[in-house]
């Protein structure tokens, strides 16, 4: 019998999330029945051409009224046992939380609880350690079905629960599940050996839609640059534009191509024309997955200049640096968060200090000068992709968990070797 799983994400299908729509795929391509709640309308579409292959019927479960949610609390409690009843324990867990939210994600996981009562759910399962992950909490306590999460990194580092909550899921959840060491870390920096059950899981990416193209760019006068980001500060894409000024003023010609939409296009915008770079960098916002790849695939490198901000947020995994891997395409970034886990220093990649345009327009200039040495990384990034990036391999994982959960028999399965990395600090 196939294992039934519900996915509860915030909004789903979200186009910088591509991540949650191929571990989906992956999941059910070995079996699994997924079905996705999502807690809020889906405000930008995603457009990629593959997502008509995921299966899962989405759920909108925009929570029930108050008064409602009482209703349907007050029916479950009738005729059981206080107080061990699981309606009891929701409301616990809801009215401890340390602000008003708390309320509202209990009626959030009322609605969560109705749309999937009697469908056969075995396991809930979170992406990211804020509001779905709770709603989840309470909707499992409600259903009587057990949950894990996937943490990120907004959702850990900036924005996140706080800390007496990530511990109350953490504690709760049968597994839960992080994108990079670095995550690991700092779980265990906050929650100590309570954070024992976190288990680092790298995202993975399709490497047979993923290929690096058959014949290598041309080599010319002009070079092509890549980026794709969300428009946000942790991007540093103010940076990237300040070491494409200097490799301008230095004589060396590059065209970029920054791919992605976000609140700071008007600041970028801005930064471009002060810095005389209209002509040079393409900002053509949010692209289909498979534009996406093509750019990958005519680029000579790629560029992600990632900072740390000053509320704590950063990138954690980004999916966009696995992907370029896997297309053959040699990486510049910054050490931050999970990135050194994935751009080897010096044999996929070149890695800079973080808040410097100098450096990085160093590290691209030393790149489109050394072309060997640019096609040697390229080469090993695919490499790297596929023994460490696979999505294949790294749902086999998640699936075996969730299976095992379902079946409460998780703890005789062990998380998978953390790989040996090279951590190499410019």
């Amino acid at each position: 019998m196939s294992l039934r799983v519900g996915y509860v994400l915030k909004r789903f299908p979200r186009a910088s999330e591509t991540f949650i729509a191929q571990e989906i795929l992956e999941l059910e391509r070995r079996g699994a029945e997924v079905e996705v709640f999502a807690l809020r309308e889906n405000d930008a579409p995603a457009e990629h051409a593959w997502l008509h292959e995921v299966a899962a019927p989405v759920h909108q479960c925009n929570g029930v009224a108050l008064s409602e949610a009482w209703k349907w609390l007050h029916a479950q409690a009738t005729g059981r046992a206080a107080p061990s009843s699981p309606v009891e324990s929701a409301l616990r867990s809801a009215f401890r939380h340390p602000s008003r939210g708390g309320r509202h994600r209990l009626c959030e996981a009322v609605g969560l609880a109705e749309a999937a009562a009697g469908r056969g759910i075995e396991h809930l399962h979170a992406h990211f350690a804020n509001e779905p992950s709770f709603v989840a909490l309470l909707a499992s306590r409600l259903l009587q079905v057990p949950f894990s999460f996937t943490a990120h990194a907004k959702d850990i580092y900036a924005r996140g629960p706080g800390q007496e909550v990530l511990a109350e899921l953490v504690d709760a959840a049968a597994f839960v599940v992080t994108v990079c060491e670095a995550n690991r870390r700092h779980f265990h920096g906050l929650l100590g050996a309570a954070a024992g059950k976190v288990r680092t899981l790298f995202n993975g990416v399709d490497l047979e839609r993923l290929q690096p193209p058959s014949e290598p760019p041309a080599e010319s006068g002009n070079h092509r640059l890549l980026c794709v980001a969300r428009l946000v500060e942790k991007k540093g894409l103010d940076l990237l534009l300040q070491a494409i000024a200097q490799l301008r003023d230095r004589g060396v010609t590059v065209n970029c191509t920054v791919i992605g939409e976000g609140p700071e296009r008007m600041r970028i915008e801005k930064l471009r024309a002060e810095l005389g770079l209209e002509e040079v960098v393409d900002l053509p916002g949010c692209l289909p997955h498979e534009a996406v790849t093509a750019n990958m695939q005519a680029s000579d490198i790629f560029v992600l200049p990632c900072r740390v901000t000053a509320n704590g947020d950063r990138d954690a995994l980004p999916t966009v640096l696995l992907e370029a891997m896997a297309c053959g395409l040699a990486c510049v970034s910054t050490p931050v968060g999970g990135v050194g886990e994935i751009v080897e220093h010096g044999r996929t990649g070149l890695l800079v200090p973080v808040e410097n345009p100098w450096a990085l327009a160093g590290a691209i200039e030393e790149l489109l000068s050394r072309p060997a040495r640019r096609l040697a990384f390229g080469v090993a990034g695919r490499r790297r992709a596929e023994e460490l990036f696979d999505r294949r391999q790294n749902v086999a994982s998640l699936h075996g968990w969730l299976e095992a959960s379902a079946r409460d028999e998780l703890a005789a399965i062990a998380p998978p070797a953390r790989p040996r990395l090279l951590e190499v600090r410019p």
